[in-house]
């Protein structure tokens, strides 16, 4: 991933992680709870991450229900600093690069 990339990821998980509403709408929209987000998360910022198949999962959630929590395109830009098209450009990405990827590089545990 680029920088880029890894900062509208840590940007949208971010702004999830704060919402106010709890760790069941968290399972609801990114499959997980806050910490476990928090820790894909700080993973995605670091240099050469492999993600399990179920992090990759966090990071392409994150990128489609943050857009959808913004009341307008100019809202999700100030927050997140990138578009809305961005995101779902890079959520986009994510699913192409696995089904990309042979079954056979990503391994029993899922990793990727």
């Amino acid at each position: 991933m680029t920088e880029a990339q890894k900062q509208l990821i840590c940007e949208t998980l971010m702004f999830l992680a704060d919402r106010p509403d709890g760790d069941r709408p968290s399972i609801v929209r990114l499959g997980v709870d806050r910490a476990t987000a928090e820790r894909v998360m700080k993973k995605a910022a670091e240099p050469n991450s492999e993600f399990q198949l179920s992090e990759i999962h966090v990071l392409f959630a994150a990128l489609v229900s943050a857009p959808i929590l913004m009341p307008s395109e100019e809202a999700f830009y100030e927050r997140i600093g990138f578009f809305r098209e961005h995101a779902f450009a890079l959520a986009g990405g994510l699913v192409h690069a696995i089904g990309a990827t042979p079954d056979s590089a990503v391994g029993s545990s899922g990793g990727a």
